[in-house]
């Protein structure tokens, strides 16, 4: 793609050519939210942003983000598709109450693929070892660090992908909690007791 036209589509998230990715993906979720629905920002603007001029708008900071993801595929060396039309259907399908959702390792995976970000591109981006990434994501708890360390990687991931950092690194941590619980072998007898003297 020629480097006007690769500029152009920056302009359209305004971000300068040379910003990182996770900058575009959060300039585009900033974008989206700023254009749809009722934006304070946009309110004082009245008639000059109709329904029909918002619509426009954000048709093509899609386009322009689905095109930036294409053209930067090849330099992440992704093994993963970047843009598909059954991600954004799905993503677009499934209108859901922030509050009602439970993060768990598949349901991050599933916010990821929906972004269309590879472990490869999130691993490089966070600086988080993708053998993690994947055991995070599969809740392969014994692999995984204690919860205090856990937490701030979860926290990472989540607003990297635009989730709530602290309601998934809450649940997430839930689950973790109660699976160590679990498997953790008994105190032994009398452990808790004092010694009396």
């Amino acid at each position: 793609m020629p480097k006007d036209d690769l500029k152009k589509l920056y302009d359209v998230l305004e971000l300068p050519p040379d910003a990182p990715l996770r900058d575009v993906h959060n300039s585009h979720l900033r974008l989206k939210k700023l254009y749809s629905g009722e934006s304070i920002v946009l309110e004082p603007l009245g008639e000059e942003f109709t329904d029909k001029k918002k619509k426009k708008i954000l048709e093509q900071i899609e386009e322009a983000y689905a095109k930036i993801l294409a053209s930067r595929a090849p330099e992440a060396s992704r093994t993963e598709p970047l843009f598909s039309a059954e991600a954004a259907e799905e993503k677009l399908s499934e209108p859901e109450d922030p509050a009602a959702v439970v993060y768990s390792g598949p349901r991050l995976r599933k916010a990821r693929d929906a972004k269309n970000v590879s472990l490869n591109e999130l691993s490089k981006e966070l600086k988080l070892r993708l053998e993690l990434l994947n055991n995070l994501e599969a809740e392969r708890f014994e692999t995984l660090p204690e919860a205090i360390y856990l937490r701030a990687q979860l926290r990472t991931y989540a607003a990297f992908l635009g989730l709530p950092p602290v309601k998934v690194a809450d649940d997430y941590l839930r689950r973790y909690n109660a699976w160590k619980e679990k498997t953790s072998p008994p105190p032994p007898e009398g452990a808790s007791r004092r010694h009396r003297s």
